[in-house]
């Protein structure tokens, strides 16, 4: 059907053209960089203007000019060609505003300030005070306060002369205020002009000059309100600044409170940097050392499954198996490992001799024997080289037997016995242990005569249950018991008669303890445990399991005594340079140093380190010494925030509730992040995108192409996708020891959050399904994840090549020397501060992951650091090294003494590199693809503005790229690819750009700028949040269903209390798993309906050249608002139905009986009102957006008609016309049956007022905003307690009144005793009863 248009009663079936504009106007469309440029030459005009026209308005209100103000205003609007293109864009608005805002500013607080020094200078000098009178001792005290003081005098002068400064701008009621964003408050401006200036008379241009000086002081004053928290943002950055990472240490009060703050987000955490670099070179080291480990393994793994391959057989087979010739040779592998001294070279030993007659036997090639005996001799040199290191630290013992010359002198049983002995009831507890492993029965039988003995030794007897259940008590504590570097042992009931402990704790080794000299416990392991009970628990004599543990074992210790060298080096330099200490030995020193006036807590190391050291091999060098808790706690890489909701019965929740957080919540968090990421191949190109993108934020991708070539070559062959060469391997290792490589956010916290979920020492066997089924689905995962790993390794390793080679060319042409490994070094620091890196992520960040809420926080968060991180090294390679004036990064600077000289910086080239860089991943490049995407599809700024408003909500304030395909009938059929999806650096340009778009709304509603500005900010700031406060994939499909009761997040149904059982049971159950299944749900359903050619069951046709992109990020989605009309209409309702409930429910309950304020259902009307004509007004623009998409009203109207919408409503709506809510006889009825009951009907006071108010909206232009107040009906607000006064004086607060004895000229009651709203809009029932309660019937 065709569109009637209401105001022109034409056909329409698009937007008419503007004939006044030329065709070169309509194409030129402003872009945000013009306008803003504009916003600059703009700004800098009306600052004079805004001097000329604060004289013109005082001379219009004393009455000496008139018109003087608007001459001013034209003068100026004359030659100020820039301000018509600044004020198209949001970016030309807000620097024009800017600019007029901060000069004039700017130059008050300055001067203000001082006026304000020179005023507190003379008084202390003397001026004020009379030094040679009576009171000079209390002059000169007051001299002293002064001082304390000034410093605040100052900064109040200095607010209040950026205050006066403010006044002074020219566009004030443009801009608006805080109080015009909030609508309320005193520094609202009074926007409606009290005259037209052509031809208005003198006394009402000195009205409107009073409401422009008045507004003035308004514009000024809210600078007061918002000025302080800006200048206390600015100290606080420059305090956290000044203080670096090492804040943590301060004593002062006010800076704790700060680091308590910035502690959140910084990648330090609440950690001293001494002891944050010190934890992670540990991490780093372990890792790289558990990758050695690794490797050996699996290269023996590799040669032994060629040996002994599996064999399958129907049959049964007689000799020896495969399996246990395997398991057979891994023993011999074990024994040759600790054969002899770790130290030196095996000779021909027996077991050598064994091992290589095994595998002349299995026909293994020389090369191949030889892999397996370089993976055993390489293991016996890192146990050595572990040892060593070990020995080698000031925290070794000291007391080792004499005979051994140093710790890698112990012969091989000695260290065999150490490391070599391991069990299945602990192999791998990360999966393995799922296995739930269950000695055979003669094994148990044998422990059971153990015990049985025992207690018939001390005259008891034990019952079969009875054995049993000491069984299953020992074996349980042993997994509960024995973790880290501690001697493995387990906990059994004490059977001794008259004991004094319930329970004893014995080890599976034989040891020996005893005092050292300084009173340390040293404990020596002399042997094995009884055969019995290391059968028990599943002694295993494997080499592989060997390397795993002694290099996991040595690794740990030897790492730790590194870090402690280092942090005992750090302190002994802030000793010798007498600056703060980490530790000090005297607890009062801690406390003045440290103590930060009791906001720091005081702790002896003494028990917090006890751990460490409880295997006796270190010795404690900080016993004794003292220091704050945050430094104590950073001992230990434990999250304390996730261990409350993760931990123990005694740190977190409660053993019950713990339980059931981590298998209803957490668990299927996790599934849900593995199904959504590493088995997603999209996430997979995202992940590689990602990367790319920060390469170019580094400018590594801006090389020569023998250098680009080299450093991906190279990357290629290092990544960790299966066993690479042996050289690459250790290339590998030595950037993990960098933190360069293995440092992805998002497997950091799925990695993280399985440790949550699965290592809980205390968990019961119950808890291992999750791990069964991880370990099930390990040959599809482990790819997977070493794929992602991979892909986020190569830029990485990619980055630490260019960044090291540049760095080697650099520092050479400058006449530098530096080392290869100082070159490495300051390669990595650049790799892991400005590549996002998962160490570099705050703790509490990291604990999200413990919680329902946030997919992969870590991500945003290493975005913004990294970004950080960015800007930093920046800085530090482009600033010159001596003072200069004006900006010290320019190639060109103005050096102090010497004028205009040459940058020195020999890091500058790569500083210039870098900026580039990041000017194109920050966003720079987003804009360059979107505005070529236009000129090649030829589409408009005004389409990607239309575009927000027909895009799912998740997708508003992204950056799309629109395409349009050509239909057979010559229209045009459009689509839009979501840039921001595949772009890392998005949630850095997102919130700008969200704030750009609500600027851009008011320009087009022609609103002030600043009631955008605050909305703009408020909805960057939840977008910057968002991340961290959404509830993750999992855990939200389950509050659907507990918390919402079926319905999404949204609003989507699932099902209905109608709905039988069965049925939502498996809805929610479906609901559910789709979390956990890889890919999307819809995009499978897409993929397979274009496939076969079919519609879906809703009727929708997809195009398989379209949805095949979309497995890769790159889908291709139809702009259809005819079909997304529907949802608009029903949120359109809803607003409305909303906007009523503002009149007939609320707060103020209108209809729930009891006599009510005329002036409050007046006030209750006019705000309905204005949430209506918000929501009509977005309806209206939503439907001027379809038709920059080539879509008619005529098929809109057609989606009305199928939903019963009268054509008088959407007629209005597209025409931009008002319709406002008048109240329904139905409302009015029900007033006056309150009215029956309390003998006044407030409301009949109000249909004056009421009935004026909707004469003035009927019609209003929904393009323009809703200007009116409730001043403007007579009902004046009361600032200060809230409430409203009405124009009927007292009369209409006293109830009982008659209104019949109301002046008529105020009632405007005709012949018939009713007013005209009484006649138009009660019915003849209602206006007899209006009658009899007059007296008049």
């Amino acid at each position: 059907m065709a569109y009637i248009d209401p105001l022109t009663s034409t056909t329409s079936s698009s937007p008419s053209k503007d004939p006044l504009r030329s065709d070169s106007e309509d194409n030129h469309e402003v872009s945000q960089l013009e306008a803003g440029l504009n916003g600059i030459a703009s700004g800098i005009i009306k600052i004079p203007e805004g001097f000329a026209s604060l004289g013109a308005e005082l001379m219009d209100a004393t009455g000496m000019t008139a018109n003087a103000a608007a001459k001013v205003e034209q003068a100026f609007d004359y030659i100020n060609p820039f301000e018509e293109i600044a004020e198209q864009r949001a970016a030309g608005r807000i620097v024009e505003a800017l600019v007029q805002i901060g000069v004039p500013a700017g130059a008050g607080a300055k001067i203000a300030s001082k006026l304000a020094t020179k005023a507190l200078k003379a008084r202390k000098q003397g001026t004020y005070v009379n030094l040679k009178g009576k009171n000079l001792r209390k002059g000169m005290e007051k001299v002293y306060k002064l001082n304390d003081k000034a410093r605040v005098k100052r900064f109040a002068a200095g607010v209040l002369g950026g205050a006066a400064g403010e006044t002074l701008v020219a566009d004030k009621e443009n801009i608006g205020t805080i109080g015009d964003a909030l609508k309320f408050g005193p520094s609202q401006l009074d926007v409606n002009r009290e005259v037209d200036f052509e031809g208005g008379v003198a006394e009402d241009t000195q009205k409107d000059a009073v409401r422009k000086l008045l507004n003035r002081a308004k514009f000024g004053a809210d600078s007061v309100l918002y000025f302080p928290f800006i200048y206390g943002a600015g100290k606080t950055v420059g305090k956290v600044a000044g203080y670096g990472k090492d804040l943590v240490l301060s004593s002062s009060k006010i800076n704790k409170t700060i680091d308590k703050v910035v502690s959140a987000v910084r990648p330090t955490s609440n950690k001293p940097e001494a002891m944050f670099l010190g934890k992670n070179a540990e991490e780093a080291g372990k890792a790289a050392d558990a990758n050695f480990a690794m490797e050996q393994v699996k290269r023996i793994d590799k040669e032994v499954s060629k040996m002994y391959p599996p064999v399958k057989s129907l049959f049964k087979t007689t000799g020896v198996s495969n399996t246990a010739k395997q398991d057979s040779f891994f023993k011999d592998l074990k024994e040759l490992m600790f054969e002899g001294d770790l130290s030196k070279n095996l000779g021909n030993t027996k077991i050598l001799k064994k091992i290589k007659k095994e595998m002349d036997d299995a026909e293994l090639s020389p090369e191949r024997q030889n892999v397996i005996l370089d993976a055993v001799y390489n293991t016996r040199q890192k146990f050595t080289k572990l040892l060593n290191t070990i020995q080698e630290g000031s925290t070794a013992k000291v007391d080792l037997p004499k005979d051994l010359q140093g710790m890698s002198g112990l012969m091989g049983d000695r260290v065999k016995t150490m490391l070599g002995g391991t069990y299945k009831i602990f192999q791998n507890p990360v999966v393995d242990n799922l296995s739930a492993y269950k000695p055979a029965i003669e094994k148990i039988d044998k422990v059971k005569a153990i015990l049985s003995r025992h207690a018939k030794m001390n005259g008891r007897e034990l019952t079969e249950d009875q054995l049993d259940y000491r069984i299953n008590e020992i074996m349980t504590s042993a997994m509960k018991m024995t973790k880290g570097t501690q001697l493995p042992s387990f906990k059994m009931t004490n059977m001794t008669m008259g004991a004094k402990t319930p329970d004893i704790r014995k080890n599976f080794v034989r040891i020996l303890s005893k005092e050292q000299k300084n009173g340390e416990p040293v404990t020596q392991i002399i042997g094995k445990g009884s055969k019995a009970f290391r059968e028990l628990f599943g002694e295993v004599d494997d080499a592989r399991q060997s390397i795993y543990n002694g290099v996991g074992l040595l690794s740990t210790i030897a790492k730790r005594s590194e870090f402690l060298e280092g942090v005992l080096k750090k302190n002994d330099d802030a000793i010798a340079n007498k600056t703060t200490q980490l530790f000090y030995s005297d607890k009062n020193e801690a406390i003045k140093f440290l103590g930060a006036g009791g906001l720091n807590k005081i702790v002896s190391l003494d028990e917090t380190l006890a751990p460490l050291f409880k295997d006796g091999v270190l010795v404690n060098r900080l016993k004794g010494m003292y220091t704050n808790k945050e430094t104590a706690d950073a001992f230990e890489s434990v999250n304390k925030i996730s261990e409350f909701f993760v931990g123990s019965k005694e740190t977190g929740f409660g053993q019950g509730v713990g339980w059931a957080y981590k298998n209803l919540f957490l668990t299927p968090k996790a599934g849900a992040q593995i199904a959504k990421t590493v088995l997603s191949p999209t996430t997979h190109i995202r992940n590689f995108l990602s990367a790319t993108g920060f390469a170019l934020a580094n400018g590594t991708l801006f090389t020569n192409p023998k250098l680009f070539y080299e450093a991906f070559r190279d990357a290629g062959r290092t990544v960790q996708l299966g066993l690479r060469s042996p050289k690459a391997m250790e290339e590998y290792r030595e950037m993990l020891e960098l933190g360069v490589v293995n440092t992805n956010t998002k497997m950091g916290d799925y990695q993280s959050l399985l440790k949550d979920i699965s290592l809980d020492p205390n968990a019961a066997y119950s808890d291992n399904m999750f791990k069964r089924l991880l370990k099930k689905m390990a040959r599809l995962t482990d790819p997977a994840t070493a794929l992602y790993t991979a892909e986020d390794d190569i830029f990485k390793i990619y980055n630490f090549k260019v960044e090291k080679a540049r760095l080697g060319d650099a520092y050479a042409k400058a006449g530098i020397k530096k080392t290869e490994r100082q070159l490495k070094e300051e390669a990595a620091d650049i790799v892991r501060n400005t590549v996002p890196n998962y160490a570099y992520v705050s703790d509490v960040v990291k604990s999200m992951r413990s919680t329902p809420f946030s997919n992969f926080a870590s991500f945003p968060a290493a975005i913004v650091t990294s970004a950080a991180g960015i800007a930093a090294r920046m800085s530090k390679e482009m600033r010159h090294s001596k003072p200069t004036k004006g900006s010290n990064l320019l190639p060109m600077v103005y050096e102090v003494g010497k004028g205009l000289v040459k940058n020195d910086n020999p890091l500058h080239g790569i500083g210039m590199k870098r900026l580039v860089g990041a000017a194109s991943a920050f966003g720079t490049l987003g804009v360059g693809i979107q505005k070529g995407y236009q000129a090649i599809q030829g589409t408009t700024d005004s389409q990607q503005e239309a575009l927000e408003r027909w895009v799912a909500p998740y997708e508003v304030d992204d950056k799309k790229l629109i395409s349009k395909e050509e239909q057979p009938d010559g229209t045009n059929k459009y689509f839009y690819q979501n840039w921001s999806a595949n772009n890392a650096y998005d949630y850095l340009e997102s919130p700008f750009r969200t704030l750009l778009n609500k600027v851009q709304e008011g320009i087009e509603t022609d609103e002030q700028l600043m009631p955008g500005f605050v909305q703009g900010l408020s909805d960057a700031f939840k977008r910057s949040i968002e991340p961290f406060i959404t509830e993750s994939i999992a855990p939200e499909a389950i509050f659907d269903i507990v918390m919402r009761g079926g319905e999404t997040r949204e609003g989507r149904k699932l099902y209905t209390e109608g709905t039988p059982f069965p049925d939502q049971v498996r809805i929610a159950t479906k609901h559910i798993l789709k979390t956990q299944i890889p890919f999307s749900q819809s995009q499978l359903s897409r993929i397979f309906y274009a496939t076969k050619g079919l519609p879906d069951p809703k009727g929708n046709v997809y195009e398989l050249e379209n949805e095949i992109p979309g497995l890769f990020g790159w889908r291709l989605i139809e702009i259809d608002p005819v079909k997304g009309l529907s949802f608009k209409i029903s949120n359109y309702t809803k607003q409305r139905s909303n906007a009523t409930r503002e009149f007939t429910g609320g707060d103020t309950r209108l209809l729930s009986g009891g006599v009510k304020d005329p002036k409050e259902i007046a006030r209750q009307f006019f705000i309905a009102n204005r949430s209506l004509f918000e929501a009509q007004s977005n309806f209206h623009l939503d439907l001027k957006a379809a038709n920059e998409f080539e879509v008619t009203n005529d098929a809109l109207s057609e989606v009305f008609v199928e939903r019963g919408i009268p054509s008088a409503t959407y007629g209005a709506l597209f025409a931009g016309e008002f319709n406002p809510y008048k109240p329904s006889n139905n409302i009015l009825s029900k007033f006056f049956k309150i009215a029956e009951k309390t003998g006044v009907n407030p409301m009949e006071e109000a249909l004056p007022i009421i009935q004026e108010m909707i004469e003035a909206f009927q019609s209003l232009p929904l393009d323009e905003q809703f200007n009116f107040k409730l001043e403007d009906f007579g009902i004046q607000v009361d600032e200060t307690a809230g409430t409203y006064t009405d124009p009927l004086a007292k009369a209409l607060d006293t109830p009982g009144i008659n209104p019949a004895n109301f002046d008529t000229a105020v009632m405007n009651q005709d012949a018939s005793g009713l007013t005209s709203t009484e006649t138009a809009l009660l019915s003849p029932e209602e206006q007899a009863i209006r009658l009899r309660q007059r007296g008049q019937a």
